[in-house]
Parts: structure tokens; C-alpha cells; sequence
């Protein structure tokens, strides 16, 4: 008798399975009623898109976190965030390393296809390291932020204390949310300490943790170099991460500071050194944050737009942001200026890019620019009669945020008809793994072709 062949998943279909069961997990318990302040369940889709939301990072929301959830409410979305970020599967591997028990094999192809590593060697380590780094820096931003808010805000120790905690935890992984009402950190916009701590730690959330740890590993072992020497000997990839992020926070910095300079409802009655603070948080919460210290219904249409070309692009690879990724981007920009300086081969930092890393960035940027498209399409037409008056602008503005898993809006996030909900819940999970993780668990493991078909050239230009 012919015995039935067991279905293996794949390390994709691993990781996307352990984001669905995490949602789904998340949405049965803030779907009771214990979750609620008013005692009532808040509907299975509201609190499928609050868990969702939570645990791809993102931020966007349909009711007030602070107003809506009970403490029991707000403690699962904070665990949603923490295991969202880190992934259920790094966290199951974690324990496993403090138990000092084995890590196999397909566990160790599960962690270094989550966290795109091309040595499955030493995984172990490197989870221990990425668990270590994430509650150092959360302990740490933590301890700073229950003092700034005690003092900003004339609260109880024990309210600042948990306020430091959650912002803590969801400025690092990039989540966006808030227990401080419906402005965000609108109140702060003048906080230089506020508004840099949780800048800080979004920044190196968002960085991605091979970076962190690269970083740290090159300070901690050579000390004698100088501090050149030793960014100079960084990987390509955290050379690339690096400068993109610096290059990408500038920009929108100085972007922000000229569109929304006399603009009243952003930062036209703001103090120049208060000006230059905004746009900064502006520049960085975009880079999958979700908090924000100026009002967005008030940007200019310029300023949505490019908003939302930062938003797509998102942080970098391995980390707790979402979006394209800047490393993605910077291959692609890579590749053109090899082109047009007539090199046959993708130069960058003094090193040989193989083409299929090209293929790969394309094949992202394409996925993600045609499920925004698609998802822009249908909420242009499942959104028509919303009581929130928007332009196609905003439906931009949403999928982007979406998308990158940034979490800010221009108001329309409350108002999403059901179709409009699942389209964004869609969009956030499709921004937090990616596209090529999503694609690839739905199907069958990609096949390795040993041969070749002819070759043949068409006109290009």
C-alpha cells in the first residue's frame, strides 16, 4: 500500500505561517470583550486590522488606542508588536538558545531566510544577539522616555513608567503606536528630548540588525583604528544601509523644511529651531514609524506625495521596517549609474554586485509598485461613498503607509468601508514580509534551471 507523502513547508511558508497565526491569535483576544472599554466586542474585522496592524508593525488604526482598549487591550497589541517585530519564529529560537538546547538545521534555514543572512551558519548566535540588542535598546529608551514624560506631562510614576515602556517598545520596532490620545505626539512638537529619543530609536530599529551587529562587532574588536578605518571596513551592505538612511533622513529633512515652511498647519507657526525639529521627525517617522508631530491632513499635495515615495521606499532589509527597503533601492540606482558609465558589470564600493541581486531588487520594486497600484485602484472605487471626504492623494497616501508599514494617515484609516479594511490589512502584511516571501509561500519553492535557452537582444530606449 502506498503510503501519503507528508507536505513539508518551506522556510517562506514557515515564516509566512507564523505571521497569520500571530494575527489571527491576536485578533481572537482583542475581539473579547475584556479587550474593550465599553464591555462590547469590538467586531472580528476591526480587530483583525488592530492585531494585523500590530503585528506587521505598522500603526494604523480604526479607533483610538488609548480611548478604545482596555490595559488588557493595549498589553496584547504591545506583545503583537514585539513578536511581530522580532518574528515568532526568532523568539521561539531564542528560547531555545536559553535553554541551551540545539538549534536543527531547518530552524537555522528559517532564521536565515527571515533575516535574508547568506551563511546559515551561526544563526544561533545571531538570534541571540538581535533578542539581546532589541531589549537593550527598549530598556534603555524605556528608562529615558518614563523621565520625559513624568515631566512633560505631571503624570504618577507608575503612568509614566508604562508610557515609557510602550513607546519604547513600539518606537523601536517601528510600530507607531501611542497611548497618549488622538494627536500622537502633537503635543511634544516642541520636545527636542521627546522627539530625538523616539527619533533614535526608530532609526536603529530601522536599520536593520546585521547592521547593528556589524557595527558593534567592528567598535568592540578595533579599537585601534580610527573611526574611518573601521566605516571604511564595514560590508557593502551596511555601507549601503548606512549612507541611504542618512541620505534619505537629510533629504526629506530639507524637503519638509522648504514645501511646509509658511505653512500654517504644519510649521508655519512653529519657531525656526522648532521648524528644523519637525521636519526632522517628519523625515524619520516616515521611515516606517507611524508617530508623527505635525498634523498630516494639513501637508501640502507636494508633501503627500513625496511623503509618500519615502514611505514606499521604507527602511533597511533584516530589521523592523517595511517598504522596498533602501538597500533594494540603492542596487537598482547602482546598477543604472553602472550603466550609464558604460561598465558591463554592477560596481559599488570597489565590489562586483552578481546580477541576480539586480533581478531580485527589480522583481520587489515591480511586486510592490503593482500591489499598490492595485490596491490604490480599488479603494478608489470601494471608497467613493466614505464619510471622510478625501482626494486619490489620500488613497495614495494610505497604501503607501500601508505598504512601508508606517502607520500615519490623513484621517480616512477610521472611516475604511470592509472591502477598503482588508485591502490595507492585505497591503501591511504584503509590506512586512514582502512581496517575493508572500509570492513564494503561496507557490512552490522557486526551481534551480540547469540550462539555457538562446540568446537574443531587443530594442531598449
Amino acid at each position: 500500500m502506498r503510503t501519503k507523502k507528508r507536505y513539508h513547508f518551506s522556510a517562506t511558508q514557515l515564516i509566512t505561517l507564523s505571521f497569520v497565526i500571530l494575527i489571527l491569535l491576536g485578533a481572537l483576544l482583542l475581539n473579547t470583550p475584556a479587550a474593550s472599554n465599553d464591555g462590547h466586542s469590538i467586531g472580528f474585522l476591526d480587530a483583525l486590522f488592530t492585531a494585523t496592524s500590530a503585528s506587521c508593525v505598522t500603526g494604523l488604526v480604526v479607533v483610538n488606542t488609548l480611548e478604545h482598549w482596555t490595559l488588557f487591550g493595549q498589553l496584547v497589541i504591545l506583545a503583537l508588536i514585539q513578536f511581530g517585530a522580532l518574528g515568532f519564529i526568532s523568539i521561539f529560537i531564542a528560547s531555545l538558545k536559553l535553554f541551551n538546547r540545539r538549534i536543527s538545521l531547518e530552524n537555522s534555514i528559517v532564521i536565515q531566510t527571515a533575516y535574508g543572512q547568506n551563511k546559515i551558519g551561526g544563526m544561533g548566535p545571531f538570534i541571540a544577539k538581535t533578542v539581546k540588542i532589541t531589549l537593550t535598546c527598549e530598556a534603555i529608551g524605556a528608562a529615558i522616555l518614563t523621565l520625559l514624560f513624568h515631566r512633560a506631562q505631571s503624570i504618577s510614576w507608575g503612568r509614566a513608567v508604562y508610557e515609557g515602556i510602550f513607546h519604547a517598545i513600539s518606537a523601536f520596532c517601528n510600530a507607531g503606536f501611542d497611548v497618549l490620545g488622538a494627536d500622537s505626539l502633537l503635543p511634544f512638537g516642541d520636545s527636542w528630548a521627546i522627539l530625538l529619543t523616539i527619533g533614535l530609536l526608530i532609526i536603529i530599529g530601522g536599520l536593520g540588525f546585521p547592521v547593528i551587529i556589524e557595527l558593534l562587532t567592528k567598535f568592540r574588536q578595533h579599537r585601534e583604528w580610527s573611526l574611518r578605518h573601521r566605516l571604511e571596513m564595514l560590508s557593502v551592505h551596511s555601507k549601503i544601509a548606512l549612507l541611504m538612511t542618512g541620505i534619505l533622513l537629510l533629504l526629506g529633512t530639507v524637503i519638509f523644511l522648504i514645501l511646509e515652511w509658511s505653512n500654517d498647519q504644519t510649521l508655519g507657526r512653529l519657531s525656526v529651531s522648532h521648524k528644523v525639529l519637525n521636519s526632522l521627525f517628519q523625515s524619520i517617522t516616515l521611515r516606517t514609524a507611524g508617530y508623527y508631530s505635525i498634523d498630516q491632513v494639513g501637508l501640502t499635495e507636494l508633501s503627500k506625495l513625496l511623503s509618500a515615495v519615502l514611505m514606499v521606499i521604507g527602511g533597511s532589509p533584516a530589521g523592523t521596517a517595511g517598504g522596498i527597503k533602501t538597500v533594494t533601492i540603492a542596487v537598482v540606482l547602482i546598477a543604472v549609474h553602472s550603466a550609464l558609465r558604460g561598465e558591463p558589470k554592477i560596481v559599488g564600493f570597489k565590489r562586483t554586485l552578481p546580477i541576480s541581486l539586480l533581478q531580485k531588487a527589480l522583481t520587489v520594486m515591480t511586486a510592490f509598485i503593482l500591489i499598490a497600484l492595485t490596491a490604490i485602484i480599488i479603494l478608489n472605487f470601494s471608497e467613493q461613498s466614505s464619510a471622510f471626504n478625501h482626494s486619490l492623494l489620500d488613497l495614495v497616501y494610505e497604501v503607501s503607509s500601508a505598504m512601508g508599514t508606517v502607520g500615519v494617515t490623513t484621517g480616512i484609516t477610521p472611516h475604511l468601508s470592509q472591502i477598503g479594511k482588508i485591502v490595507i490589512m492585505l497591503c501591511m502584511f504584503v509590506g512586512r514580509l514582502s512581496p517575493i516571501t508572500v509570492i513564494v509561500a503561496l507557490g512552490r519553492r522557486l526551481k534551480q534551471k540547469n540550462y539555457c535557452y538562446p540568446e537574443e537582444t531587443v530594442v531598449i530606449g
